[in-house]
């Protein structure tokens, strides 16, 4: 993305701008962003194009962009939409670098207007002229002054600060400007992608990011196109230590399409949006207060925590198990405090307060400022605690000594300290702010703060060196090849289980021993070799689940209950569908005493292929207890995926329960995800249900398996 980064210096650091369409009624759309550009005192030069006007506010306005004689970076686009198309071409014949489209009515109208953006993303990569939109409320450098916006907020004359902020959504993202200037936070960059017909939120991210007056990435987003741009500048963020904070609409699973396999249809939009934020060290925020508290998590002074254990000091109790039921919510732990530290806190806290975790110091620290001083210290020292979060109100008579207080202590605790001051005056805000304390006007919020700047912290070292492999077709096993080949050859979509089977041994996923075969008499020999206890299974087009159409037999155990399991299943197959459907039955070893883990892999059109795993049964079924990870999973990541599902203590002999083969079960795992990003572009969906997980020592088994292809 370099050379095209170097290519966005024209729309985010222009040093020229003409404005198609202004006007010299400063209250109009397209009067505004000359009314900016002037007010905000912009460097370069300004070109009004416009053929009612001579002159407006002072500046020549002239008929059009071939009358202009030097270069232009940046076209504003304010025309109606029909006119936009031409104004883009001659934009383009011109030589004009980049343009920012205001005009609305594109693809958020209907076919036809999709089609129009469509045209306009081609004319972009035929011609090389960068566009931001269209439906874009414009750009603003608010440290060179350029700002190519009409945007009200404007009109409040925001400072520059160390933020850069990217929002696909023009008018809901300038009510978020507007928030954060009420709380103090100042953006550098305020960037309205719009429709991105043709640049997209990961450019913008990836230009801001190299600018080193911005410390943190903030953003609105509806949906990505391409997710590897994505990752590959989260990657670049993570190295730079700059977070991304970013609020993800569209959590609904009403738009994720039905699926034939259960993976699909569990691996939701806004899931795969989720996991692949976590893995990349994004932090994701729920809300709108969450993305200014925690931008201004991170633009304070505090250091970021180096593990999870927070230590809670309270004015009051009530706010001080508020703070620790949210922080068990979030992921933080609330350690109790080793002997020593409840020991000296004795000697410091009121005999009615709190020496536990949380540590409950009362009203008296106002009276008397060491008790305040004394328990965070010790509260500090203790090796559980990775980060300190004190919770007072009010303070109307005393804030002044107790901000100078804080202030104080925060330059010589080893941890970061977090405030809750709720109801406070806003001038004790102003002091801790000024302080670069982070503070906040409740305990949840201030925890939510504090664990996103945990989560953050902990994993960006892994989120720097996360290597995606390169898209493109993989060169894949010749027995893998000739399969697909010949499953699309006959029409099929889909590969049979026996195929699949093959498949995952391939890419070295371990299946139970078996045998296509088409006679009794082949069934009976194969059984005699394997070894009784086998499965029967019927193996025809369109049967993908066998267990409903009743073409399934286990525990076959002899050469009688074989012949006449063989004969119940072709008979059902045939009930099921047409005798030219089946291919055969399949004779498999009989895997006893395994656990039930679903795992399969669905192909997101933003991020690729995506891994599911979960533990069978209800879990998965009613619980809908599942992770997720993209593709490729190493082993090292797969024993932290599976420690997120509620019932991974099943795995590791809880309770007396058997102790699984782990050690397998992650390399399966891994090979599984190696073989998604393999088929990547060749199957549509992959589901391995059940993969038994045998006793420790004992492996793991794929017993069934459904591969569904794209079409071409």
């Amino acid at each position: 993305m370099t050379a095209q980064r170097e290519s966005l210096r024209a729309i985010l650091e222009p040093q020229s701008v003409a404005i198609v369409g202004a006007s010299d009624d400063f209250s109009k759309i397209n009067g505004r962003p000359l009314k900016y550009l002037l007010e905000f005192k912009y460097g370069g030069r300004i070109l009004p194009i416009n053929p009612k006007y001579g002159e407006i506010a002072g500046l020549r306005c002239y008929p059009n962009l071939e009358a202009i004689d030097c270069d232009i970076d940046l076209a504003i686009v304010a025309v109606p939409a029909k006119a936009v198309s031409d104004v883009l071409e001659s934009c383009a014949k011109r030589g004009v670098k980049s343009a920012v489209v205001f005009s609305s009515g594109f693809a958020e109208m209907g076919e036809e207007g999709k089609a129009a953006q469509e045209r306009i993303g081609v004319l972009a990569r035929e011609s090389g002229l960068l566009v931001c939109g269209p439906n874009s409320l414009g750009i603003a450098n608010l440290t060179s002054g350029m700002t190519a916006s009409f945007s009200q907020t404007l009109e409040r004359k925001p400072a520059s600060g160390p933020i850069g902020f990217i929002t696909q959504s023009g008018a809901f993202g300038t009510f978020l400007f507007g928030m954060a200037l009420e709380s103090g936070l100042t953006f550098k960059y305020f960037i309205s992608s719009g429709n991105e017909a043709d640049l997209e939120f990961a450019d913008y991210v990836d230009y801001v990011l190299d600018d080193p007056e911005v410390r943190v990435i903030a953003g609105y987003v509806e949906g990505l196109k391409n997710g590897g741009k994505l990752k590959e500048v989260a990657r670049k963020a993570a190295s730079l230590g700059k977070p991304i904070v970013l609020i993800k609409v569209g959590r609904s699973s009403a738009g994720t399409r039905a699926a034939r396999s259960h993976t699909g249809s569990m691996t939701g939009t806004d899931a795969v949006y989720s996991a692949a934020f976590e893995e990349l060290g994004i932090v994701r925020a729920d809300t709108e207060e969450q993305l200014l508290d925690y931008a201004s998590a991170f633009l304070s002074s505090a250091r970021l925590p180096q593990g999870r254990g927070v230590g809670i000091v309270t004015q009051s109790g009530g706010a001080g198990v508020l703070a620790a039921d949210r922080a068990e919510m979030v992921g933080l732990v609330v350690p109790e405090l080793q002997d020593e530290t409840k020991k000296q806190l004795l000697g410091v806290v009121p005999r009615f307060g709190a020496t536990g975790n949380p540590v409950d110091v009362t009203a008296q620290f106002i009276a008397e400022p060491a008790l305040l001083r004394d328990s965070i210290a010790l509260v500090d020292r203790d090796p559980q605690v990775n980060g300190i979060v004190f919770c007072l109100g009010l303070m109307d008579l005393h804030w002044s000594r107790v901000a100078a207080e804080l202030t104080e202590l925060s330059k010589t605790v080893t941890n970061p300290l977090y405030v809750s001051w709720t109801a406070a005056p806003s001038e004790a805000l102003e002091a801790l702010r000024s302080a670069g304390i982070p503070v906040f006007p409740t305990p949840t919020r201030t925890i939510d703060a504090l664990a996103a700047a945990t989560s953050f912290n902990m994993r960006r070292e892994a989120a720097s060196q996360r290597v995606f492999p390169a898209a493109g077709p993989a060169v894949l096993p010749e027995v893998v090849r000739q399969l697909i080949h010949g499953a699309r050859a006959q029409g099929r979509d889909h590969l049979l289980e026996w195929e699949a089977k093959q498949v995952l041994a391939a890419f070295g996923v371990p299946v139970p021993r078996g045998q296509l075969v088409g006679s009794s008499a082949e069934a009976l020999q194969t059984a005699e070799a394997l070894g009784y206890p086998v499965v029967v299974k019927a193996q025809a087009i369109g049967l993908l689940h066998k267990s409903d159409a009743r073409v399934i037999e286990l525990n076959v155990a002899n050469a009688q209950q074989l012949r006449l399991a063989h004969a119940r299943v072709l008979a059902r197959a045939r009930e099921h569908g047409s005798p030219e459907a089946i291919r055969g039955i399949l004779v498999e070893e009989m895997v006893n005493g395994g656990l039930e883990v679903i795992t399969g892999v669905s192909y997101d059109p933003s991020f690729g292929p995506v891994l599911l795993v979960g533990l069978g049964g209800i879990f998965t079924e009613i619980l809908r207890d599942v992770a997720l990870h993209l593709c490729p999973l190493e082993v090292s990541e797969a024993a932290q995926l599976l420690q997120k599902l509620r019932g991974y203590q099943l795995l590791t002999g809880a309770r007396g329960t058997t102790k699984r083969d782990l050690a397998s079960l992650y390399e399966a795992l891994a090979a599984v995800s190696r073989m998604a990003a393999a088929l990547e572009g060749v199957a549509a969906e992959i589901d391995v249900n059940p993969l038994l997980v045998l006793p420790e020592g004992q492996g793991v088994k794929a017993v069934d398996a459904l591969i569904t292809l794209r079409s071409r």
